[in-house]
């Protein structure tokens, strides 16, 4: 900040006592059209002037000064203030984006080939505002599953001004570029640790002479998408009684009990439902703000970005009001021109962000708490006059809740979720990120023409720690009265304390540091033959402290190009790899890719085409060493551990210690392989009213380590060594489509991207009696388990079927498929039944703007993949909370139309285990985005001091349009799935 207020300073300085002259002139677009409200900006942005429905403006600014001319669709356009001053031709906005940044380069984007997808903000956020970068790349990418997941790799790493960071060290405000690197030709230069693909940021740089202020605000409410739905007390003790009645045991309640439990005094006979109104709000808030400031002159350009967000929860009582999230961001990037041959640039950014949360975890206990086990609060208005060791209790407590309530519990309940949030305290996760990042370019055009040296060094450092105050209380078990709700004793259990001591614990302090260096050479011979060149090494550590063994990260890499009239390429880029995981001998690997591209458009043969006005195809193929597979280290040696055993000696137990073998060694370990091959086409048709970019893919990661089991007798299990055997192979494809057209006042645009990958195991150890079994030349995420076969209807089908293992049986429970025919139902009859990840994903984007207006929607989705309703809601027994899903169970009454086995209050491990009864399909269509514009134009902003304006209305996650909807959008035991709703205001100035 200091370095901006220091450019500001000196750019106004030179402004001053100067010859002014008055510069008046005509914007046109490149179609000769006059181009209304256009926004000339002179004398480093302090004069300003708007062009009329003609084109004309008339501005007077420092003569030999720099002009500026904006339009919205247009390229920015500097000028000289000259007596010549001629009219102007704005280019139209494509132009913008004509720069891709790449790592450790910056090329035209004429020259990007391969598996490379570009993303550039700013020509979309303001229809489709996003605060994370995440939300922004939603639905926008060919090639990616989610978040970080290329062609189904998972795991991409995040590379922030060409290092590696974090998507949250980032917000999407403060975004010029994501270019998402697919390929293995494009991620090379990154070495072992880009093998599972590259998605390279780039953040916002100052403009010369073009000083610009913004502010964005946000705010809106979030609203449950789905809430569990947990049974009240009387149908959980009824069908709980049904439950031990199936298991030939009498009931637990009696009728008047569950009666009362239905409609009687509620603290008496509670029946608590920890997701109403009581305790939750119907939504919670959101409001975000952002403020950016750039500018500069030619030799020194600046741009701060200052963003705050804060969010609450749902929870709507005690220190649940108080819990919120507050994030504070401060990034000040400066890029200098120290001299003709030296450039330097250095980007500073901090984070402090702060949680508050209520002790305990009211979502896990709202998830398991029976409804009748006791009342959260005991209405001391209750109790009886004559109970005087009671009305004692009262007033000696220090935590009786608004002057009314004691604090339910028993003795094995010790604490209650409402109590929690009343007066346990609270946590306070505090986090703070400092960020440096230094570049340095010097032209070595002296030495020899078209050569370059660059150093790039980092300096990040985190820490987190969790700050609370930590109270504790007593719980009060009430005994009532026979014949009147009227409490005749309170049993305490626990005691009151509020220490009032600040605790700090869970510290965590990590270091990032990075470095690397590189000579470019880029030439152009004889006006065709373009020739690139790179040497670098990197280098980075990765601290944390208690953690003995940083992460690190080292290598040399050389990429080698060439093109030919930007028409021809090919390109050799390799890297050589270290790691600290593998044997010495081992640690090192060299990485080469190979990528070639085409460009058929330009060839005489499609130069009559009138419909294709692009054409290129390009593909790469390499093998690239990593060991981001490598879990550990020290796993290439005889590895030993302590232990112990007991003995008897006459009646005494003794312990004795023990060493016992964990693994064998293996010298010989080396870095399994990404191989790659890959061919993608780049397109545009019809005077590029669709343009379309595609990517075919096999990719096989190679030499995974495993210890083989199978090769081995079992006495010999604990010497077994790692060895580098498994692997799998995913295959498929991308597609990025886009359709633009203007019909007079109406712009139309549709975008869809979509990826379909399909992974295949290639070979794994692995030792199975029956071949259905083996995982090899399945799916990587295959779900495997029994195929049902229906209820058992009756004893005599018991008898008459094969005989299962799991637990006994009886009408009601689940019967599987005998898979290998010996008669006996056990894990050998378990076969493949679904894939996790669906292997078909997309997203349709659409936009359509009337003059001053906008409307965006946004669509995500995903077919052909499976999941299992294998948590507490779904899987009931023993004395589990009940969910409505029981419901529709197993009885003698429903047997030919239920959908849910019978209900048991023992352990069933017959029927809750993985099988295709509780698999359901992830198909999935989700209303993902709507977001209405309105952008004031400039011609009505003209005369005041606002240069841009425009406030939106938008929802997110709106809809989810599937067979098992509620399924996909509930979450058990933890925060809720949301929609949001939203409006905002950007002003710029």
């Amino acid at each position: 900040m200091l370095c901006a207020v220091i450019c500001l300073f000196s750019t106004g300085i030179k402004a001053q006592d100067v010859t002014q002259i008055n510069i008046s002139s005509v914007v046109y677009d490149e179609k000769g059209n006059p181009v209304e409200g256009a926004i000339i900006s002179g004398n480093q942005g302090k004069t300003v002037a708007y062009s009329d429905k003609a084109g004309k403006f008339l501005i007077n600014v420092p003569i030999n000064s720099d002009v500026v001319i904006t339009a919205k669709g247009f390229r920015t356009q500097t000028v000289k203030a000259t007596a010549g001053f001629e009219n102007i031709i704005l280019a139209g906005n494509d132009a913008m984006y004509n720069e891709v940044y790449l790592p450790f380069t910056k090329i035209n984007k004429k020259d990007v080939a391969g598996a490379i997808s570009t993303l550039n903000p700013e020509t979309y956020i303001d229809q489709d505002f996003n605060l994370s970068v995440t939300g922004g790349m939603n639905g926008r990418v060919a090639g990616m599953l989610w978040s970080n997941n290329i062609w189904g790799l998972e795991n991409a790493i995040v590379i922030i001004d060409g290092i590696r960071r974090e998507f949250t060290d980032i917000s999407f405000n403060e975004v010029q570029q994501i270019s998402v690197l697919k390929g293995i030709n494009a991620v090379a230069l990154y070495g072992s640790q880009a093998a599972k693909g590259v998605i390279f940021i780039t953040t916002k740089k100052g403009e010369v002479n073009g000083r610009k202020i913004g502010i964005r605000v946000n705010s809106g409410v979030a609203l449950p998408s789905e809430l569990p739905n947990y049974l009240n007390s009387s149908e959980y003790m009824t069908l709980y009684n049904e439950a031990r009645n199936n298991d030939g045991l009498t009931n637990l309640y009696d009728a008047t009990t569950i009666q009362n439990h239905a409609s009687g005094n509620p603290y008496r006979y509670p029946s608590v439902d920890y997701y109403s109104s009581q305790y939750l709000k119907k939504h919670q808030n959101a409001t975000d703000a952002n403020a950016e400031f750039s500018g500069g002159n030619r030799n020194a350009r600046f741009y701060s970005n200052i963003g705050w967000s804060n969010s609450s929860t749902l929870l709507n009582i005690g220190e649940g009001k108080n819990e919120n999230d507050n994030r504070l961001n401060v990034r000040g990037n400066v890029d200098l021109k120290l001299n003709e041959h030296i450039s330097s640039s250095v980007y500073v950014s901090a984070i402090f962000s702060e949680s508050r949360r209520a002790r305990g975890n009211y979502w896990s206990n709202a998830a398991t708490l029976l409804p009748n086990r006791f009342t959260p609060l005991i209405p001391i208005d209750l109790i009886s006059p004559n109970d005087k060791t009671s009305l004692a209790l009262v007033a000696a407590n220090r935590n009786l809740i608004d002057g009314k309530y004691l604090l339910g519990g028993a003795q094995q309940f010790l604490t209650n979720p409402i109590a929690d949030l009343y007066v346990a305290g609270y946590d306070m996760n505090i986090r703070r990120v400092f960020q440096v990042t230094n570049e340095i370019n010097a032209s070595l055009n002296s030495v020899i023409k078209g050569l370059s040296f660059h150093t790039l060094f980092n300096l990040d450092y985190a820490n987190s720690y969790l700050q609370s105050i930590n109270n504790t209380y007593a719980v009060y078990a009430p005994t009532w009265s026979a014949t009147a709700d009227t409490l005749t004793r309170l049993q305490k259990f626990g005691e009151d304390a509020r220490p009032g001591i600040q605790n700090i614990n869970n510290t965590t302090q990590r270091q990032n540091i990075g470095f690397s260096s590189w000579f470019g050479y880029d030439k152009t011979v004889a006006a065709n033959h373009n020739i690139s060149a790179k040497l670098l090494g990197f280098t980075s550590s990765v601290s944390v402290n208690d953690v003995y063994q940083p992460i690190t990260n080292s290598h040399i890499a050389l990429q080698l190009g060439y093109n030919y009239k930007h028409k021809y390429w090919v390109d050799f880029s390799a890297a050589y790899v270290n790691s600290t995981k593998l044997p010495e001998g081992n640690r090192a690997a060299f990485s080469p890719t190979f990528s070639l591209g085409w460009l058929l458009s330009s060839e005489k043969f499609l130069a009559r085409a009138k419909a294709i006005n692009h054409l290129k195809l390009s593909a790469s193929g390499g093998i690239l060493n990593t060991d981001l597979d490598i879990s550990g280290y020290y796993l290439y040696e005889n590895i030993y551990q302590r232990g112990s055993f007991f003995t008897w000696n006459d009646g005494v137990q003794a312990q004795n210690q023990a060493t016992a073998a964990a693994y064998g060694a293996s010298p010989n370990l080396g870095f399994p392989r990404r191989k790659e091959v890959n061919a993608s086409v780049e397109a545009a048709f019809f005077n590029n009213l669709l343009t379309m970019q595609s990517t075919f893919f096999i990719t096989e990661m190679d030499g995974l380590l495993t210890q083989r089991f199978s090769q081995y007798p079992n006495y010999f299990s604990s010497f077994i060594p790692y060895t580098n055997y498994n692997a799998y192979k995913r295959s498929g494809f991308d597609l990025m489509l886009n359709v633009n057209k203007q019909l007079g006042d109406v712009q139309l645009s549709l975008g869809t991207n979509l990826v379909y990958t399909k992974s295949t195991v290639t070979k794994r150890d692995e030792l199975f009696l029956d071949s259905y079994q083996n995982r090899n030349g399945k799916p990587l995420d295959a779900i495997f388990g029994l195929q049902n076969a229906g209820f058992f209807m009756d004893q005599a089908d018991i008898n008459n079927s094969p005989r299962q293992l799991f637990s006994e049986v009886k009408p009601g429970d689940l019967k599987y498929v005998d898979q290998n025919g010996d008669n006996v139902i056990d894990s050998r009859d378990e076969v493949m039944i679904g894939r996790y990840i669906a292997p078909f994903t997309y997203g349709i984007n659409f936009s359509v703007a009337y003059k001053n207006f906008n409307l965006f929607v946004l669509g995500t989705g995903n077919n052909d993949g499976y999941g299992l309703t294998n948590n507490n809601y779904y899987w009931v027994s023993g004395d589990l909370k009940y969910s409505d899903v029981v419901r529709n169970r197993w009885t003698e009454a429903t047997k030919t139309t239920a959908t849910y086995p019978r209900l048991s209050s023992q352990q069933n491990n017959n029927n809750f285990r993985s099988s295709d009864f509780w698999v359901y399909k992830t198909d999935r269509f989700n209303l993902s985005k709507v977001q209405l514009t309105y952008n004031f134009s400039n011609t009505m902003l003209r005369h005041s001091f606002v240069k841009g304006l425009l406030v939106y209305v938008s929802g997110s996650n709106l809809y989810t349009f599937a067979q098992n909807r509620k399924i996909l959008e509930l979450s058990v035991a933890s925060t809720p799935q949301f929609r949001s709703y939203n409006a905002g205001i950007r002003a710029q100035f």
